[in-house]
């Protein structure tokens, strides 16, 4: 910027004191141009904890957990608030979607921030969490039920597109905007058009550190208010690990292969072993063997020859194998093993095995 346009722009300028009332600036916005093309795209996060974090190895954490193709920068802001840069819209999408994330047991907040926008006006309240709704009685089960039920819960986002497609569904999935300050629903109830009540249960999934006494994320029993209020601390909780989806043991996956998806538009796509060995090789019966097109391989049956000169030949494919003949002598101090025209003894005069004849031949 040239000196004489600084000098023009401090003209219209007009100080005052702030003790002065009614006294206000208006100055026309500025963007600084670097001449430098930001090829970034950025998001604002920050945890929902009240302990002191390492912003090294939070970084060194999060960046092993998201992988991101093409890299990602991260910078504190504040104690708990972070900047994170990445170069590729794909992967801050993949990201925001695959979320909520967790560090050391604490809810990240995670929002895109938009060219312009200023980063401290972004609100870092909500998070899109997966519910499971269970118990949903037969008549009540619906894609506008899934819906309303995701609206009571919070803010609706979208739904499991597999909970009608025809599969054996014992809950439904919803994914809902949560506001982290309020408490977790548990359960929700329903009327009937005969004037019946149902009531149906809720899990989260990937559900953090929760508090068992007031239902709200970021704390622990505790820390909470409730502890100190309530002077039985043996009472039941009204709140508990039941609410998250465990995600349990590693399940056996060795036979999977012959279950196909209980989806009906992922089973159509399904194949089988059988059904693919089929659909690769062809089959065909020559005489007396067979021969598989697929990969050219040649599978003869094996058969048997005899002749009256010479030992029993098992012919299979283009490969002989002679057979070995045992003959004793009744009456004779030593017995031999013929192959061929060779024998073998051992150091004490009997006939040796056939792995010590292998090694003698080698």
């Amino acid at each position: 910027m040239a000196a004489p346009e600084i000098t023009d722009r401090c003209a219209q300028l007009t100080l005052a004191d702030v003790d002065d009332e009614g006294i206000s600036l208006q100055v026309p916005d500025h963007t600084v141009d670097d001449g430098v093309e930001d090829d970034g795209f950025y998001a604002v996060g920050r945890l929902v904890t009240d302990k002191p974090v390492r912003f090294a190895y939070f970084q060194d954490t999060m960046a092993g957990v998201w992988r991101p193709a093409v890299g990602v920068n991260m910078r504190e802001l504040q104690p708990r608030k972070f900047l994170f840069r990445f170069y590729h819209d794909g992967d801050l999408t993949r990201i925001l979607n695959d979320g909520p994330w967790t560090y050391d047991q604490s809810l990240l907040l995670m929002k895109r921030v938009q060219e312009g926008v200023d980063l401290e006006s972004i609100p870092l309240t909500h998070a899109d969490f997966w519910v499971q709704i269970h118990s949903l009685p037969v008549g009540l089960r619906s894609a506008s039920v899934v819906m309303a039920i995701g609206s009571f819960l919070g803010t609706f986002v979208s739904t499991d597109e597999r909970n009608f497609d025809g599969g054996m569904q014992t809950f439904y999935r919803v994914r809902v905007s949560l506001d982290v300050v309020k408490p977790l629903k548990k359960q929700m109830k329903l009327k009937r058009d005969s004037g019946e009540w149902a009531v149906v249960d809720f899990k989260y999934e990937r559900l953090p550190k929760f508090c068992f006494l007031c239902g709200v994320i970021g704390h622990g029993d505790r820390f909470c208010l409730k502890a100190l209020q309530d002077c039985n601390l043996n009472a039941v909780k009204p709140y508990g690990s039941w609410l998250r989806v465990n995600p349990g043991r590693a399940l056996p996956n060795q036979n999977q292969c012959w279950i196909p998806p209980e989806s009906t538009i992922e089973r159509r796509r399904w194949i089988s072993p059988v059904m693919a060995e089929a659909a690769s090789h062809t089959v065909d019966i020559h005489g007396e063997g067979s021969e598989i097109q697929g990969d050219r391989t040649t599978c003869m049956q094996p058969t048997v020859s005899m002749d009256s000169d010479e030992l029993p030949i098992l012919n299979i494919g283009d490969q002989k194998r002679r057979r070995v003949l045992q003959s004793a002598s009744i009456g004779q101090a030593s017995a031999s093993v013929s192959i061929g025209e060779s024998t073998y003894l051992d150091n004490n005069g009997v006939p040796a095995g056939l792995a010590v004849q292998a090694r003698q031949d080698q």
